[in-house]
């Protein structure tokens, strides 16, 4: 049930952009694959959450995005789930994840 609130606000991004157009046909959506959050329960929550919008009716097209962090230290990227704890190349602690953990609108049709 948490991804009814983003899918809320992902369709009111979506009717948004698509100011100019009457309907939206397709919604592109990325979804990082440690962001906890699941395509099929983001498409149960879409066809609530854009009744009577533009985006009703709407196809949905998810892109799986890899999760991917560098080391803050020395830049060195690295496979953030075998390197959890510390930088492969320097040892350093402080990592970032760069990709992987968030669910975003990647464009509207």
């Amino acid at each position: 049930m948490h991804e009814l609130h983003e899918v809320r606000a992902m369709v009111r991004e979506a009717c948004a952009q698509a100011c100019g157009l009457s309907r939206i046909t397709k919604l592109k959506i990325v979804v990082g694959e440690a962001s906890g959050h699941n395509p099929d329960h983001i498409a149960a929550h879409f066809r609530e959450a854009s009744k009577g919008t533009k985006a009703e009716g709407a196809k949905l097209e998810f892109t799986i995005e890899k999760l991917a962090g560098n080391c803050a230290s020395c830049g060195a990227v690295f496979d953030a789930k075998k390197s959890a704890f510390a930088c492969g190349q320097c040892g350093s602690r402080e990592l970032n994840i760069t990709a992987g953990k968030d669910v975003r609108l990647a464009g509207v049709e």
